[in-house]
């Protein structure tokens, strides 16, 4: 993942000013793009996990599978491992993964 955009999703999902209207002409690039597209990604998985989902976390090359199971459905997230790491640095997602995280042996 190139720098700006890791800089750009970390910046999403932690400052509440880092707005996507205040920032329009450095997000409409396609870096910029792409990274409100990973923030609205993680954003759903971690919303996903905080409601109760179930989580297997397997590492497949270059890749981390994320499968979480809900009452009524299931859902694979396929992250590279950098999303991976955006996503585990909210305390919400590293206590929903709790030992799934500890068993795939990832940060």
């Amino acid at each position: 993942m190139a720098d700006f955009i890791a800089r750009a999703v970390e910046r999403l999902r932690q400052d509440p000013g880092f707005s996507r209207n205040r920032y329009f002409h450095a997000l409409s690039s396609p870096e910029g793009k792409r990274a409100l597209r990973i923030h609205r990604h993680l954003r759903s998985l971690e919303r996903d996990l905080s409601a109760g989902a179930a989580a297997t976390v397997a590492r497949d090359a270059e890749r981390v599978r994320l499968v979480l199971r809900g009452k009524r459905s299931s859902r694979t997230a396929w992250l590279t491992r950098a999303e991976f790491r955006l996503l585990c640095t909210s305390p919400i997602v590293r206590a929903a993964l709790g030992d799934a995280l500890l068993e795939a042996d990832l940060p």
